[in-house]
């Protein structure tokens, strides 16, 4: 009998889906989304961003959680039990792949924690665009970054350690207080005067625009990133959902709260943005820099000229750290669960992804060139990670997949053929935007990607006979 299979459980279905919510909302939603929306053509950009929903991210999800609940076991025991060992690398590469953002990850975390204080400290009063982005280019890549870093990785380990129950506890929290907080900043940028010009860019839809396929790659990107699917972070997570728990239904409401708080960053963001900044709210927020964002480089200033926007201002950044820390516990659990996997006692395994994530996210919040480096390679390595996970439902057999697997613990809702096609989309979803983005990265980042990718791979091959045997308990 697998071992895991007496592992602690979520306690409730509610609990399952915050806790899942609380691995796919991070920065990502909140600082990533609005600058997509602004480079995309505002509600133009919402059309395809919602039809990946449901082509891309719910799909994945639903594999996850269901071979996870299954196999109880994340993706290398998973790949493992399901397609044989000649293909168990591929759910190597998932789990290093999330566990090599991670290590950066972190570093994001620690900036969001330290701008909670900057708010508190009321060092965030009185700037104006220049100074907010002075603010953030001398914090970053200094020591001072590298030690909330480490605050931030030991945060995130203090709720991993006290397994299922501390990360349900977590969530429960601060999945609500996220909401709450977001739709308290939503009210009051809507209630202030001019606000309507954002409303009206965020449901102005450009249909020619539609018609270039870019702006469809953008969408899938921003839905892959925000809902984590293909990162492996839900199948780890799902070595503790209950038996019954609906593989089905409980991804799609993970998926649609994950949209949902989305909506309500860009109701908060847009209509402010708009009475502040009128006609140059769309440059400004498009123009901002990858790593500051809305926010680190747009929030500190955007409402200084609300009523109460200190509080509105200080209350964001404590959501944004929210959101950082839940999905940086879900990547320290999935690396926990790599390690444990191979018999390894989880206390061991937990020192090894603590130690992991401070020393190889070190460079990262030292060095603007590595991080850059780590954020291309492996974040576009999430688009092979969900290839991978289609492939082996196909490799299953999806037929089998949806009566042995998926319909099982299905309740409301079965899957039916329609899954089937939806598998085949994923694959050709994935391997466009792949082929795609590998073309815009230039040679530079081609190699790199080759190189890095390469490397994981030949040694999880190698190592292949050796890994396995340790997965079966030799």
């Amino acid at each position: 009998m697998n071992s895991n299979q007496s592992a602690p459980r979520f306690s409730s279905r509610l609990a399952m889906i915050l806790t899942c919510m609380g691995m796919a909302v991070g920065t990502g939603n909140i600082w990533r989304f609005p600058r997509e929306v602004a480079s995309n053509g505002g509600g133009t950009f919402l059309i395809p961003w919602f039809i990946f929903l449901f082509l891309w991210s719910i799909p994945l999800l639903m594999v996850e959680l269901s071979v996870g609940q299954h196999n109880r076991k994340g993706p290398y025991g998973a790949f493992l039990n399901m397609i044989g060992e000649k293909f168990s690398w591929m759910g190597g590469f998932i789990s290093i792949c999330t566990m090599l953002i991670m290590c950066y990850y972190a570093v994001v975390t620690g900036w969001t924690l330290r701008y909670v204080l900057f708010a508190f400290q009321g060092s965030l009063a009185g700037l104006d665009n220049t100074a907010a982005i002075a603010l953030f280019d001398n914090f970053r890549s200094t020591p001072e970054a590298l030690g909330w870093h480490v605050l931030a990785v030991f945060l995130a380990a203090f709720f991993v350690y006290k397994g299922a129950g501390g990360i349900e506890r977590l969530n429960k929290v601060l999945i609500p207080m996220l909401v709450l907080i977001l739709m308290i900043g939503a009210v009051k940028s809507l209630m202030m005067t001019g606000a309507g010009g954002g409303l009206d860019y965020l449901l102005t839809v450009d249909w020619e625009r539609l018609a270039d396929p870019k702006h469809w790659l953008a969408g899938l990107t921003q839905s892959a990133w925000s809902t984590g699917a293909g990162w492996g972070l839900m199948l780890a997570y799902a070595v503790y959902a209950r038996d019954k728990e609906d593989p089905v239904t409980t991804p799609m409401a993970t998926g649609a709260g994950n949209n949902s708080i989305e909506l309500i960053v860009a109701l908060m963001i847009f209509p402010a943005l708009f009475a502040i900044m009128q006609a140059e709210a769309v440059t400004y927020v498009s123009s901002a820099s990858s790593k500051g964002g809305i926010a680190f480089h747009v929030v500190p200033v955007l409402f200084e000229s609300m009523p109460g926007g200190n509080f509105v201002r200080t209350l964001f950044f404590i959501g944004l750290a929210s959101a950082a820390l839940t999905s940086l516990v879900a990547m320290i659990e999935l690396s926990v669960r790599f390690f444990a996997d191979f018999n390894m006692p989880r206390k061991t395994a937990f020192v090894v992804t603590v130690t992991l994530c401070v020393v190889v996210g070190a460079p990262s919040a030292l060095f603007d060139a590595v991080f850059d480096n780590q954020d291309f390679v492996w974040g576009v390595g999430l688009i092979v990670s969900g290839l991978f996970l289609a492939f082996m439902v196909l490799r299953f057999g999806v037929n089998r997949f949806r009566s042995e697997i998926l319909n099982q613990n299905a309740t409301w809702l079965k899957a039916g053929p329609w899954f089937n096609g939806l598998m085949v989309l994923v694959i050709v979803e994935g391997l466009a935007l792949l082929i795609w983005w590998f073309i815009q990265a230039g040679q530079s980042f081609q190699i790199q990607f080759l190189v890095q990718w390469g490397l994981l791979i030949g040694i999880l091959i190698a190592l292949g006979g050796f890994l396995n045997k340790r997965m079966k308990g030799g």
